[in-house]
């Protein structure tokens, strides 16, 4: 049992214990511990805690009821305080380091795991094996009732595969789904389970897909599950999309296999390649209950009329060899050199239009961008041309258009794949993708708006800007992933603050509580533009500037979201304040700043901070009347002292003429004095 010092709450109710792992009920990606409900004492419960860099499913929808036997669903979501490491040799020899992270609170599953967890991930190749009465009653039927629980939430799964069932009571009977909300959608799928376009992404790079996706997913695990196992077993991720682009994905899934005709009917449907062809869900249900439906063709590529080797391969089609060049990169660049290539493609599928659509592709590739990756984006848009359906293809990027967030929160650190995304931005690839598809989904046409955003910011240098702007852009809900406060899971702007706080005190003295993510944050988060705020903060030049510009987001975020309890952020703020306070001229003026300053750092008010120091208010416009008259006076003082020592009292001219008037007013004055007495002497 853990020490209480060490559990963690949930809600003011989950109580997680971090030294009572359940490995049993992990998920890809995130760790299971056992939780204490402090409201129903002995109640069953788990909690999922969830990688920090990236941005959680669970966060995106409202906790509310679900049938407990469709899908494990989660009671309670929420970011808690989680030990992350100790900074000595061992627990007993360092300090923990702490920060936050999303938990997930589950009920545990009634049954067991239909089949066990792999520890490197990939497929179990032990599946039980099904009759189609028991495909029908124990998959299909609540698999079914569970997406339309989904449904309900416009929400999809994205994680339909063996070792994610559970059996609802017990070893056997009717499956439940599991999780699927800790990780990027289809981010555990084993390519098989996966379309082309979606198969061919990289894991974080998938898209969030449709209820289409996961019915194409469930078509898979009927398959194998009658088949007791896997059809495509010891092939390759780029053998199984080839076969399924070669021969369709179902008879690459089961083309040699013997399947009940019933069963063949509604898995044609389910595995058809081309979505708008693919059966729905109502489609599916009227099968269950007993309708039938016309055979469904399988969606070919046109053939061409000769072949063409490329990566030890004859290729047929256009996609196969699109895909082919995205799965072989640096042989692509040299193949789409050679006059065999475009030859191939102009005389193997009777397209006229052929020689117009390759010369615009090199038009454009050579159109954005440096000559020395020319080649690159050639080959990236000549993939998007021929291998339709494909992600977004760069060297080692191949992402789907709605994957591209986490991709790029996962490639972060990972600076020749980081520089590999910006180039694959920068050379229009999205939006190549984007012009051939003949169609777009309504999550794919929300991420368009995004992207464009994220576009305008990727070259524009400075705080604020670049690729952290972008990462920002493309997902709202990404967690900030600046160096100060990483570990803080700070997701939205009115976290910002608080976490900068709670952060400083770990932090060197003189840490300024501003890089280049926190900046970025800032402006993506606000619903106004601030490239006036911006500016001021990149064009600082001295200690002095770049404080006041620090102060006034920091303040915009304050009012933004008003939080007065942030006691080492203020403090922070007034160390680095010093410098400006000292650019002041007037002692009094400086005396005066320093005892409201310390008073609007007791009071953590960032806007009255600055107001203290408007370059346009009464203070600064103050000091400066006052010092400029100073040194008006002191220029006088100048002049009469250089006059002095230049002898100007003592020159003969001015001491004659002082001397004339000095008479003339002794004079005066004695001729003054004798009127008077005269005067008396007469009145006596």
């Amino acid at each position: 049992m853990a020490d209480n010092t060490d559990s963690i709450l949930l809600a003011g109710r989950y109580e997680i214990l971090p030294d009572e792992p359940l490995p049993h009920l992990d998920s890809p990606g995130a760790m299971a511990f056992a939780v204490r409900d402090h409201q129903e004492a002995g109640k069953q419960l788990f909690a999922l805690i969830a990688p920090g860099h990236l941005p959680c499913r669970a966060f995106q929808f409202a906790t509310q009821t679900m049938n407990p036997l469709t899908v494990l669903w989660p009671v309670s979501t929420g970011i808690v305080d989680w030990r992350l490491s100790a900074s000595g040799d061992g627990e007993e020899d360092g300090e923990a380091v702490w920060g936050r992270r999303p938990a997930l609170v589950f009920r545990p599953p009634t049954g067991e795991r239909v089949i066990p967890m792999t520890s490197n991930g990939g497929l179990n190749t032990a599946l039980p094996q099904w009759t189609e009465s028991q495909i029908t009653k124990q998959l299909l039927q609540p698999i079914v009732r569970a997406l339309r629980d989904l449904s309900v939430s416009s929400l999809t799964h994205r994680a339909i595969r063996p070792d994610n069932l559970f059996y609802q009571l017990g070893d056997s009977g009717a499956v439940m789904l599991g999780e699927c909300f800790s990780m990027p959608p289809g981010y555990a799928q084993p390519a098989i389970f996966e379309t082309i376009e979606s198969g061919s992404a990289h894991p974080y790079g998938r898209p969030t897909g449709s209820q289409s996706d996961d019915l194409y997913a469930l078509g898979v695990l009927c398959i194998m599950f009658y088949l007791g196992r896997n059809p495509l077993a010891g092939m390759s991720d780029e053998q199984i999309i080839l076969a399924k682009i070669n021969y369709g994905s179902f008879a690459a899934l089961a083309g040699r296999e013997k399947l009940p005709p019933s069963l063949t009917e509604a898995l044609r449907g389910l595995l058809n390649d081309k979505v708008t062809e693919r059966w729905n869900l109502r489609t599916l249900e009227s099968w269950l209950d007993g309708q039938h439906f016309n055979p469904v063709l399988p969606y070919l590529p046109q053939r061409a009329t000769r072949p063409i080797n490329f990566a030890g391969i004859d290729h047929f089609n256009r996609p196969s060899i699109g895909h082919a060049m995205a799965w072989n990169w640096s042989e692509a660049t040299t193949l789409v050199e050679k006059p065999d290539f475009e030859n191939w493609m102009r005389r193997s599928f009777n397209d006229e239009k052929i020689n117009e659509a390759l010369t615009k592709i090199r038009a454009m590739a050579q159109g954005y961008g440096p000559n020395a990756t020319m080649r690159d984006r050639l080959v990236g848009r000549l993939v998007v041309f021929l291998g339709q359906p494909v992600p977004i293809c760069y060297r080692d990027i191949r992402v789907c258009l709605t994957g591209m967030p986490t991709l790029l929160a996962e490639i972060l650190d990972k600076r020749d794949l980081l520089n590999q995304f910006a180039e694959m931005m920068r050379a229009k690839l999205p939006q190549a993708w984007i012009q051939e598809q003949a169609s777009l989904r309504p999550e794919q046409i929300q991420a368009l708006k995004p992207l464009d955003e994220a576009e305008k910011y990727l070259d524009r240098a400075g705080y604020g800007y670049g690729i952290e702007r972008a990462l920002y852009e493309l997902d709202s809900n990404m967690p900030c992933r600046s160096a100060l406060i990483g570990d803080f899971y700070v997701t939205h702007l009115r976290d910002l603050l608080p976490a900068l706080d709670a952060a400083l005190p770990g932090l060197e003295n003189g840490t300024k509580p501003m890089d280049r993510h926190i900046a970025a944050f800032i402006a993506a988060g606000l619903k106004r533009s601030i490239d006036r705020e911006m500016a001021a903060l990149n064009n600082a030049t001295t200690d002095a500037t770049q404080a006041i510009a620090i102060l006034n987001l920091l303040a915009i975020v304050q009012g933004v979201h008003p939080n007065t309890k942030l006691p080492y952020l203020a403090q922070a703020m007034k160390e680095l304040l010093q410098p400006v306070i000292a650019s002041f001229h007037l002692v009094g003026t400086r005396e005066h700043l320093q005892k409201q300053l310390d008073r609007h750092v007791n009071a953590c008010d960032f806007g009255a901070m600055l107001v203290l120091f408007d370059p346009e208010g009464p203070l600064r416009r103050g000091d400066e009347i006052g010092f400029t008259a100073a040194k008006h006076a002191y220029r006088s003082k100048l002049k009469e002292i250089d006059w002095i020592e230049d002898g100007g009292l003592t020159e003969p001219d001015r001491v004659r003429l002082i001397a004339h008037r000095t008479a003339a007013v002794t004079s005066a004055f004695a001729a003054s004095v004798g009127l008077a007495i005269f005067a008396m002497l007469m009145v006596l």
